[in-house]
């Protein structure tokens, strides 16, 4: 019985996702219309922001990761570990409370970066782990390369708790303590979803931002880099 309601429960947390994902996406397997493809690993064709192969960047990676059962195990280039440990019994109760599980599904070769999808009963978030000494941050969704490869930005919204947390992120794609990494969080009494369109240039990240309050209406807007800081240009 436990079995069926596990498998029940994984299912429909697919479900979840996916129907989050087309709320607001017209790109399958996708929370955004433009899904990042750096980082996706060789042999890897998808094209979506959860259709990534884990199987494909194991292959990838070669002893930098490895599956052990439940458990994704990370060897960093210091030698030292980290296995993040699925939580199968959680995932096998009947309401999946506090069910999680990671995948490997994405790699940065140029600055040796790793990208791992955390999938929860409702809802998905990500985390890029630098190979060298398992330094980590977490993001909203699979992160889209500056012009000059020095930054990566990820950016997610939408309605319900089905898809990733909204917000936005910028990260130095080698830390440096000269280079600040950035985060937002759209607030619970936010009145604007955002949507990654592009980079312009390596200073400005151009957004589509969407108003949840009547009457909906769409406007461009951006994060930019201003006196070593990034900044929300917030619609009016």
């Amino acid at each position: 019985m436990k079995l069926v309601l596990a498998q029940s429960a994984i299912a429909a947390a697919a479900a979840c996702l996916l129907i989050g994902a087309a709320a607001f996406a017209d790109v399958p397997y996708s929370f955004s219309d433009h899904p990042s493809q750096d980082g996706r690993c060789i042999g890897d064709h998808g094209v979506g922001d959860i259709d990534r192969s884990e199987k494909a960047c194991l292959e990838q990676v070669g002893e930098l990761a490895r599956r052990i059962g439940p458990g994704l195990q990370l060897t960093f280039r210091n030698g030292r570990t980290r296995t993040y440990l699925n939580e199968e019994a959680k995932c096998q109760s009947s309401d999946a409370d506090g069910c999680v599980k990671y995948q490997l599904v994405g790699y940065f070769p140029e600055h040796d970066l790793i990208l791992i999808e955390i999938d929860y009963w409702e809802g998905v978030s990500y985390r890029l782990v630098w190979a060298d000494a398992g330094n980590d941050t977490s993001i909203v969704a699979p992160p889209h390369y500056s012009p000059d490869k020095h930054w990566l930005a990820s950016v997610a919204s939408g309605e319900g708790p089905s898809g990733p947390p909204n917000g936005m992120d910028i990260v130095p794609s080698k830390p440096s303590s000269s280079l600040n990494e950035w985060h937002y969080r759209t607030p619970d009494d936010g009145k604007w979803l955002y949507e990654f369109t592009g980079w312009d240039g390596n200073a400005r990240v151009n957004l589509l931002a969407s108003s949840l309050g009547a009457p909906q209406r769409s406007t461009p807007t951006s994060i930019e880099r201003r006196k070593g800081d990034w900044h929300l240009r917030e619609p009016q």
